[in-house]
């Protein structure tokens, strides 16, 4: 049995329903950063976990063609990664980071600091954002709880500055962003390769096949109409990934390392999902 990290909001749940009751996996479901935490700790052969991760996690094989990312259309939001701020983005002097984010987490800094020209600190942010808004100029906000704020429009509301950091990034690169992808712990990948990376390609297209039925479970457990749900699956998280989105990956990491966020100015090789099967 395969012990996946699965992250336990709504972006990843049409990479993880096909999974769900196949006797070859066991699913624990915690925070993206979590995620990344089991697959070095050992605790977790598989996961999809942030892409940074892919380049601090040692010893991990990365699937290319699917993920969490945000789809490549022009203006297109993700509506689940947002900056809020009380003041303007270039006036950003103290930041609030998410704790379960990770690739996000180097994601903002890189845009307030390249696209925005601000000069700022960053420092642990509350699970609240009201409260950590008292302590920091801005906050990072990520998943499910950024999704319910953006449908309720309470920020703008109380005159806060809400950006979508997939919106601003493609705005700044022209390039859609990714955030998430699957790591496989080597010695399981080498393993399982056969059939693994195929097995996770069909479990996306059950995924989405079955949507409706993810819409019915996730509108109750996130308190959000069903329509909202719908159109966060349908228009703001792209899971088949494009060459406009390896080439947003490429500029990410690079990016990432002229700020000194990896070591690298390149993404880890990666493997196409359902590549070593259909050989």
């Amino acid at each position: 049995m395969l012990r996946i990290a699965a992250i336990e909001f709504l972006n990843a749940a049409p990479l993880m329903w096909g999974l769900e009751g196949d006797a070859r996996f066991r699913l624990a479901y915690t925070l993206p950063s979590a995620c990344a935490d089991a697959l070095r700790e050992g605790s977790a052969e598989l996961g999809v976990i942030p892409v940074i991760e892919l380049a601090r996690v040692g010893g991990l094989v990365g699937l290319e063609g699917l993920g969490v990312a945000a789809r490549a259309e022009a203006g297109a939001e993700v509506r689940s990664i947002l900056l809020v701020s009380r003041r303007p983005a270039a006036e950003v002097r103290r930041l609030g980071l998410d704790r379960a984010s990770r690739t996000s987490a180097a994601l903002v800094q890189i845009l307030l600091r390249r696209r925005f020209g601000a000069e700022f600190a960053v420092q642990p942010g509350d699970a609240d954002w009201r409260r950590g808004l008292a302590e920091a100029d801005a906050v990072l906000l990520i998943g499910d709880p950024a999704l319910r704020l953006r449908v309720s429009g309470e920020a703008e509301a109380a005159g806060l500055r809400v950006y979508d950091l997939a919106r601003e990034w493609q705005a700044w690169t022209g390039l859609p962003f990714v955030f998430a992808l699957w790591g496989i712990r080597a010695e399981a990948f080498e393993a399982n390769r056969e059939w693994l990376p195929q097995r996770l390609e069909q479990a996306l297209e059950q995924g989405l096949e079955q949507r409706e039925a993810l819409v019915a479970a996730w509108a109750p457990r996130l308190r959000l109409a069903p329509e909202e749900v719908r159109r966060y699956l349908a228009e703001n998280v792209a899971y088949h990934l494009t060459a406009a989105h390896q080439e947003g990956l490429r500029r990410f990491f690079a990016l990432a390392a002229a700020d000194g966020l990896v070591a690298a100015p390149e993404p880890p090789p990666l493997v196409r999902a359902g590549e070593e099967a259909r050989r």
